[in-house]
């Protein structure tokens, strides 16, 4: 996606803000006849995270009273709001409440933690609560271009437009206007839970899924218009967000915007990056040097455990690079490779490996010979060239094919698990393809290399998901640590030399062979496809609960095509 320019109305191009400033709000503990709201402090911590990686200054409040709210709004304003290129966003999370009043209209009201349950104390209710016609107020004395307001709660206001806008095909006149925007999580009389589906589906708006229209932004009406449909949706029609403008000719022409472009990605120029890889260059031939010099020492350790960490720094300066290179010079598909594969080159390769218990008790308390015999011996296969998924099939992928999701840990771009052998080989037919064999998995899973692991000879915790804090070494616990606890969204760590991800750990991977232990001992030289028969089919790779050693592309492992496990998935071959 390449970003839109924005442009002034003279046609001169402009950055969006100088400077973006948040006010969030979150009441938990109320004193006086409301339920609390334990959950409220979690969305004000997710929220605050999610508006600091668009580069906002956030400011929380946490369980203010009527006057210490009211101080709050006055004191951001006055500090952030005279600024006309700024912009600003109001997050209200707690309780609304809605009061008909005598004339037959409605007025929307936010609870601070010491406003009383109207239907005990109303009057002390109307003397310590926010009403919509104050925000109205507060609104208009913002003097920045651009203000959102988003109220977690259920309530009517008085102040949403009745029509809603239509998504602009080019938002760069939208942006030139003020306006102010509101957005609540539900209508009135409806309840919002605590456990907050307005805030999670917010957070993935502005993280990119709320851009309807592809152009790398997401408007206050897109946002809209998105929280609408999936609030609705995952709430099961319990709630009902509003969104709309202020009723003022002068503050509804406009659109405020997030960029889903961080910065230093827009303004990175090609002579920018021409210079990071000069640098690049001149870093190589310094690690040449410190090659020669570590090439003299006496203890061979040493030497190895320096070399294998200036490989891992350079990998990641290459990674560091490649993020940088503008998106409008990205290409994500080399010509002939079918979408979301990668091609792997035919040729020879080792494969198997010769490994004694010394190696594996690096990592693990014993050592079974079976699983030894399994691996060897070392020996040399011809395999054709063929195409691998980029990625594991998540559970999105198989869900949108198969119409159901059968894993235990949810997430949309997790990967799938608990899918038996034969539906993870259903769906590779469905989409065409099938499921890789064991030798192409290996090939695929060395990556150009023949060290024990993808990345090099040593293992790094943050290379792969794999046990980290529950691996037990005999009686002693390992100190690492590769950042999830479970399975981690497919594309989280390093790629392997040939731009596949996750071959190592995350989950074991079904592949097409059955699988015999002693088979390597007889194996076809070329393009092997295992025993015609057995009982167990081939699972490789590891996983998010595996010991760091059967990470290794050498090692093998079975069962039944019919089990289920949360630590197994598969990817696709071609």
């Amino acid at each position: 996606i390449v970003p839109v320019p924005i442009k002034n109305p003279q046609g001169e191009q402009v950055l969006l803000y100088k400077e973006s400033y948040a006010l969030v709000v979150g009441v938990s503990a109320y004193e006086k006849g409301w339920p609390t709201l334990p959950g409220v402090l979690k969305d004000v911590e997710l929220v605050k995270y999610a508006l600091e990686e668009k580069d906002f200054h956030v400011i929380t409040v946490i369980n203010p009273s009527f006057n210490e709210l009211r101080n709050a709004i006055e004191k951001f304003i006055h500090r952030y709001g005279q600024q006309e290129d700024n912009r600003l966003l109001f997050y209200f999370a707690g309780h609304g409440h809605t009061l008909k009043l005598s004339y037959g209209d409605e007025m929307g009201y936010f609870v601070p933690v010491n406003a009383p349950n109207p239907n005990k104390d109303q009057s002390g209710f109307l003397a310590k609560s926010l009403n919509m016609e104050s925000i109205e107020v507060f609104a208009k004395q913002i003097q920045a271009k651009h203000a959102l307001f988003l109220f977690d709660s259920c309530f009517s206001g008085s102040i949403f437009a009745l029509s809603r806008a239509a998504i602009p095909a080019n938002i760069s006149y939208k942006t030139s206007e003020p306006v102010r925007q509101f957005v609540t999580a539900g209508s009135a009389d409806e309840t919002v839970p605590d456990e907050s589906i307005f805030r999670d589906q917010f957070i993935r708006a502005i993280r990119g899924e709320g851009d309807s229209d592809g152009d790398g932004y997401v408007t206050g009406v897109e946002l809209g218009e998105f929280l609408q449909k999936a609030v609705v949706n995952y709430s099961k029609g319990s709630q009902h967000p509003q969104y709309g403008k202020i009723r003022n000719p002068n503050l509804d022409k406009g659109d405020f915007v997030f960029s889903l472009f961080k910065k230093e990605r827009i303004e990175q120029s090609v002579d920018s990056i021409v210079l990071e890889r000069k640098k690049l260059e001149q870093d190589r031939l310094k690690l040449k040097e410190e090659r020669k010099r570590i090439a003299a020492l006496q203890n061979l350790q040493e030497e190895k455990q320096k070399l294998e960490e200036e490989r891992r720094l350079f990998q990641e300066e290459q990674d560091r690079l490649a993020r940088l290179q503008p998106p409008s010079h990205s290409k994500t598909q080399s010509e002939g490779v079918p979408q979301g594969m990668v091609k792997i080159p035919g040729g020879e390769f080792l494969a198997g490996a010769n490994i004694g218990c010394r190696e594996r008790n690096k990592f693990r308390g014993n050592c079974q010979q079976v699983w030894l015999e399994s691996e060897g011996p070392e020996h040399m296969v011809l395999i054709d060239t063929f195409y691998m998924d980029k990625y594991e099939v998540t559970q999105d992928d198989f869900k949108r094919l198969m119409g159901g999701n059968p894993s235990e840990f949810k997430g949309r771009n997790l990967p799938v698990e608990q899918v038996t052998w034969h539906q993870a080989d259903a769906y590779c037919q469905k989409v065409g393809k099938r499921l890789p064999t064991e030798a192409e998995w290996e090939k695929a899973a060395k990556g150009k290399r023949g060290t024990v692991y993808h990345w090099g000879d040593e293992f790094y915790g943050r290379m792969a998901n794999f046990c980290d804090a529950n691996c037990q070494h005999g009686r002693k616990q390992l100190k690492l640590n590769d950042g999830h606890a479970t399975t981690a969204p497919v594309g989280s760590y390093p790629s392997n030399g040939y731009g596949l991800y996750d071959m190592a750990g995350n989950v074991s991977e079904w592949v097409a062979d059955w699988y015999d232990k002693n088979y390597y001992r007889t194996a076809p030289r070329n393009n092997p496809k295992g025993p015609s028969s057995g009982s167990s089919k081939g699972l490789r790779g590891g996983s998010w609960s595996s010991f760091p050693d059967d990470l290794r592309p050498a090692y093998r492992s079975g069962y039944a095509p019919s089990i289920r496990y949360n630590d197994s998935g598969f990817r696709c071959a071609q």
